[in-house]
């Protein structure tokens, strides 16, 4: 008879911990948040690079996400935009940083760029592009593991209002010399990304 009782209250406990488990998942991804639109610098002096020209932002909206983007350019660098993709919903962190890239017909590969910031390339026919990239919130550059997961927990249970976003800077490969292009890009990612993310975090 204790036995019985005992398996029962085990199994009452894994039950328990399942629901919770499972309104914390759906409250993540689909519960009510505060109504907020999604922002990003604007101004133009954030993204100033020495050496560097840039062009006027340009904006898409997809899946309930914008999509902000500015060329830069300059005589020894190839082509190279950043992209500022920001929502309210951490539902952005859902995709990974290749799936854009792998819907698109692209074969993507990692790639270990210097600096601190992770990187792809995504080939398609003789297109090839290095794309550096990072994941962040308000509170900054999390990641979208499980501390970003965790703090957009925390923000649904407080009803706390977010903005989620995904860095990425492109740039073409020609076969010439892609470490100096991955040098370029990852200097570039190190002055743009921490800009970006502190005005987030302000």
């Amino acid at each position: 008879m204790q036995a019985f009782i005992n398996g029962f209250y085990q199994r009452s406990f894994v039950l328990i911990g399942v629901l919770l488990f499972a309104a914390t998942v759906s409250t993540v991804i689909g519960g009510p948040r505060p109504a907020q639109d999604p922002r990003w610098p604007t101004a133009d002096a954030l993204y100033a690079v020495p050496d560097w020209g840039v062009g006027p932002e340009t904006l898409e909206s997809a899946n309930g996400a914008t999509f902000v983007t500015r060329a830069y350019f300059r005589a020894d660098a190839p082509p190279t935009t950043l992209t500022v993709v920001t929502n309210t919903s951490p539902k952005l962190f859902l995709a990974g940083a290749d799936v854009p890239f792998l819907g698109s017909g692209y074969e993507v590969s990692s790639f270990q760029a210097p600096g601190r910031y992770q990187a792809l390339i995504a080939s398609r026919g003789e297109e090839r592009w290095l794309v550096v990239y990072a994941y962040g919130e308000r509170r900054g550059l999390l990641g979208n593991g499980p501390v970003a997961w965790g703090a957009s927990v925390f923000d649904s249970v407080m009803a706390l209002a977010n903005d989620y976003y995904k860095l990425y800077l492109t740039s073409a490969l020609t076969g010439n010399d892609d470490a100096a292009v991955a040098q370029q890009a990852s200097q570039l990612a190190d002055t743009l990304f921490p800009r970006i993310s502190g005005w987030y975090a302000s």
